[in-house]
């Protein structure tokens, strides 16, 4: 992927500091010793080594300081190319399959992409094979194939990725905001490819750009293992000081990548795929890379982002304008630096966004004239001092792809603290990023449906104008008036204040006609942090269409009425989420632990009232049927997994009575709605921290008193049923859909779940995964996204293969899987006893993984509160059964699933906008199709 920005200048959020702060000096998980280590190997390769002896597995990241935007002008797409080939074979493992298969069958993964100015290659995998996927991966940057035999084949790889991008609106406005750009820069790029930009021979550009740039010096490497430093330290020495150190000499950047205009802005107008109505405003601004220590880009965000009374996105809400409201500063490269603005508007927004930028200039006013307050930099310093110190620690691929990209941006010596403290005032540098904040100097871009264009882009078909916008409008910008209501963000007053740790011991605390909440302990992350997640069932959520409208119309409606309660305490590192489900509603409250009591309160005190007015009700309303609406416009996969999952459960509404629903909802109805949804319920809960029994206990009455519901009858609680096909029943579905992308979703049902079978059913996954991916994307090279894989659907298991391809069509792909199918079978029957060993150990290090936060923690206890029927040992139950599955068992059912016509089976057939095939007879073209088959067919919870 190639993704256009990379920003380490990642919003802070502006926290008051009261007096007599005390903190608990304390490092991270203090029970837990994870011990670190910089160097740089001879030849110049930074590396940062992290030895811990919880990780599950495992991982390693490598980072080039190398992306798109130095692509050759007459081979743009080549850095990304080069990331796909870099897979496909080295001198010393020459297979094209070994790299991911020995990592299939070792519980690894691993993945990369290409940014403007970094590319990063990362994986996990389990410990006893991490030697081996470390040399494998080494490999890469010494004697890398770059088989000519694959060279074609990845061109349509990486084509592929760019018809799955093409129609996905923030691809097409990204490349095109970079369009506008001064003449030869390098902005201007087509990072991502396809196969007309890389076509002929692209082995001579390839070699050249891999010799040019492949250098030890710019390469930093993050590795993350229970291995000891010195041993950590021995392996990549060995494995990785013979890689060549070259003398990298890039190609000069102008910082000025686009110039202001004198009485004048930009403005671009960008016609969306999707419903969408967004104004963003982007300005170029300072060379932020040098002031790593004061970022005053996110001290700056983190006021004109502000959501509180009196801020900029506040006086938007007021006037009908906006819906939400993000900025920040960030660069792509040292020299290519911007700030941001982003406004969601409402539909009165869209119409007059003129006035939303003179709102937008009317603040930058009040914030210049005011200027920046110390205190907005104390309490930005002090959080970021609080989160730091209580941080927990996180691992796998993802962790040190994000180590080793940092590693780009900040001194080795730095890696550990500066990319997360805020060392330093630095008013000078606050006021120069504002005094970038002028209309002549800004790019205006509205992304709507309806908007006039007059040009359409190259490589994505982007519909656009682009005008230079001058007088009255201009001058309104230049010499904005004062408005009321707009003022600076006042002080925080909700700050942990006394951060303590409770030892206890967890326990059943409630169980009853009304709640079943468990209370544990943190006994493992020892921070000052708790979580408190609550499934509270109510009937008047998935009962029918109308109510199922009406709960996510009233969810939208509580969390806007409670947005600027709430955002104060959301930067004092507290937070809530409000969510839905069939069963009813999900309410997650946690963080310090010292205010969460009040968050609670607060937020369940809400939950019975509608608190905006009917204005906001109409924008809230408007933006979910144009939610829906742009979900039947989406990528291919997704509309086939929409389909899928109509087949499969019994009680699944269609889009289209979702949104009969929302048309017709009134607000008067999501009133009196919000007064009924909480009659009765029963409330499933788990408390998790830093908390004493007695606090757990508090909170749960705290909830049950504020909600005053009387008990719902376990009768009465929604059951999720799932469809069982008959032996050898077979259901093909197609639909023709808006996107440029065919798709395939193919089902097997697996059969009824039990910790046997499940175990099983994951293990014959495990075997197929690796030859499926090489098969159908590698060597047919079928399409980008092709994805094969094992799930249990409440008591059902299913093996589920989806592909994407914008050339082939969806019958194509049928035939392509079916035939491969028939070849399945053999995979199993040359399976040694010592390959199905590593795969059954793979799956048990997955279960074995930990959660990496107290969040996770809460959330995994949650599930086998709510989905287990509260048995905790779960997970310990099935590892065990799972290291009593032999061969033979998974054999098995294998050559059952894929030898035998019986298996049942459904395949979902997405035709593109431009597919042409004729649809066979017995292929069912309507939803309510299935719908009336499903009335005969046998259901299970």
């Amino acid at each position: 992927m190639t993704p256009r920005k990379f920003s380490l200048n990642i919003l802070s959020l502006g926290l008051a500091v009261l007096a007599g702060l005390l903190l608990i000096t304390s490092p991270a998980d203090a029970k837990r010793e994870r011990k670190t280590k910089t160097l740089v190997l001879e030849n110049g390769l930074a590396v940062f080594l992290l030895s811990d002896q919880e990780v599950t597995r495992s991982a390693a990241a490598l980072s080039v300081g190398v992306g798109h935007i130095y692509d050759p002008l007459e081979k743009q797409g080549l850095a990304h190319y080069l990331e796909h080939m870099l897979f496909l074979g080295t001198e010393k493992y020459p297979d094209v399959e070994d790299y991911k298969k020995y990592l299939n069958a070792n519980s690894g993964g691993s993945n990369a992409y290409t940014s403007n100015d970094i590319t990063n290659y990362f994986f996990q995998v389990s410990h006893g094979a991490f030697e081996g996927a470390l040399d494998r991966f080494s490999q890469f940057f010494q004697a890398p194939l770059f088989n000519p035999k694959y060279a074609e084949r990845e061109v349509h790889a990486v084509n592929s990725e760019f018809d799955k991008n093409k129609l996905q609106d923030g691809w097409r406005a990204s490349h095109l905001a970079n369009q506008v750009s001064e003449p030869g820069h390098p902005m201007k790029k087509f990072g991502i490819g396809n196969k007309d930009t890389l076509a002929g021979d692209n082995r001579p550009a390839l070699l050249d750009f891999y010799k040019k740039y492949y250098s030890a010096s710019i390469m930093k490497l993050a590795v993350l293992s229970n291995l000891s430093l010195a041993e950590q330290e021995k392996l990549v020495r060995q494995m990785f000081s013979k890689i060549p150190n070259r003398t990298v000499k890039y190609p000069e950047i102008d910082p000025v990548f686009r110039k202001p205009l004198d009485g004048k802005y930009r403005l671009l107008k960008i016609k969306t795929i999707k419903d969408t109505r967004s104004l963003s405003v982007e300005f170029p601004t300072i060379r932020l890379f040098d002031l790593k220590d004061s970022r005053p880009a996110s001290i700056v965000g983190a006021i004109i982002g502000h959501e509180g009374k009196g801020s900029l996105l506040s006086k938007l809400k007021e006037e009908g304008l906006a819906l939400g409201l993000s900025a920040g500063g960030g660069y792509s490269h040292p020299n290519i630096n911007s700030f941001d603005i982003n406004v969601s508007l409402t539909q009165k927004g869209e119409k007059n966004y003129e006035r939303v930028l003179e709102l937008m200039f009317s603040y930058f006013k009040m914030l210049k004239e005011k200027q920046f307050q110390h205190y907005t930099f104390v309490q930005n310093q002090r959080m970021m001092e609080i989160n730091h110190e209580w941080r927990e620690l996180r691992e796998g691929m993802g962790y040190v792809a994000g180590q080793a990209s940092l590693m780009q941006r900040y001194a080795l010596e730095d890696i550990e603290t500066l990319p997360y403290l805020l060392k330093k005032e630095d008013q000078k540098n606050y006021s120069a990023i504002m005094d970038t904040l002028r209309p002549g100097n800004m790019l205006v871009a509205l992304s709507t449906q309806h908007v006039a264009t007059n040009k359409k882009e190259h490589f994505f078909g982007t519909e656009y104008s682009l005008e230079e916008v001058g007088g009255e409008k201009f001058n309104k910008l230049q010499s904005p008036k004062s408005e009321p209501g707009l003022h600076y963000p006042l002080e925080n007053k909700f700050i942990p204040n006394g951060l303590v740790l409770h030892p206890e011991n967890p326990h059943l605390i409630r169980d009853d006609d009304l709640a079943q909440v468990y209370f544990q302990f943190d006994n493992r992350f020892e921070k000052p942090k708790v979580y408190l997640k609550f499934l509270i069932e109510t009937p008047h959520v998935y009962n029918n269409p109308g109510n199922l409208a009406r709960s996510k119309l009233y969810q939208a409606a509580i969390r806007e009425g409670l947005n600027e309660l709430t955002y104060p305490i959301g930067q004092a590192g507290l937070s809530y989420s409000f969510g839905l489900e069939k069963k009813g509603v999900v309410l997650v409250v946690g963080g310090y632990s010292e205010r969460v009591q009040d968050l609670l309160k607060l937020v369940v005190g809400s939950l019975r009232k509608i608190t905006i007015d009917e204005n906001k009700f109409r924008d809230l309303k408007d933006e979910f049927i144009r939610g829906v609406q742009n979900k039947k416009l989406g990528q291919g996969y997704s509309r086939a997994s929409y389909f899928n999952r109509q087949v499969w459960l019994v009680d699944q509404f269609t889009e289209e009575q979702l949104l009969i629903g929302l048309k017709s909802a009134t607000f008067e109805e999501i009133k009196q709605y919000a007064e009924k949804l909480f009659e009765q319920v029963y409330i499933t809960s788990v408390i998790y921290g830093n908390w004493t029994e007695q606090q757990a206990r508090e909170s749960v009455d705290l909830v049950i008193r504020e909600m005053n519901s009387k008990p719902l009858p376990e009768a009465d609680r929604f059951e999720n049923k799932v469809v069982v096909f008959k032996e050898s029943e077979k259901l093909l579905y197609s639909e023709q859909v808006p996107d440029n992308n065919n798709a395939l979703f193919y089902t097997l049902q697996v059969g009824p779940h039990s910790m046997e079978n499940y175990a099983v059913s994951q293990l014959v996954a495990s075997v197929i995964e690796s030859d499926f991916y090489t098969q159908m994307r590698t060597k047919q090279q079928l399409g980008y996204i092709v994805w094969s894989y094992g799930q249990r659907l409440e008591e059902r298991l299913f093996f589920k293969m989806i592909i994407q391809s914008a050339g082939y069509g969806p019958f194509e792909l049928q035939k392509r899987v079916e035939s491969w199918m028939t070849t399945a079978p053999k995979l199993f029957d040359e399976l040694s006893d010592e390959e199905f060993a590593k795969h059954r150990s793979s799956l048990v290090v997955s279960l074995e993984k930990k959660p990496d936060s107290i969040a996770e923690m809460a959330g995994e206890l949650y599930y086998f509160a709510a989905e287990e029927e509260g048995d905790f040992e779960y997970k310990k139950k099935l590892i065990e059964v799972v290291k009593k599955v032999e061969k033979e068992d998974v054999v098995a059912v294998a050559k059952r699933l894929f030898s035998q016509s019986q298996t049942p089976r459904s395949i979902i057939l997405v035709r593109s906008q431009a597919n042409k095939d004729s649809v066979p007879s017995g292929v069912l073209t309507a939803i309510q199709k299935i719908k009336e088959l499903n009335k005969g067919r046998k259901s299970v919870n």
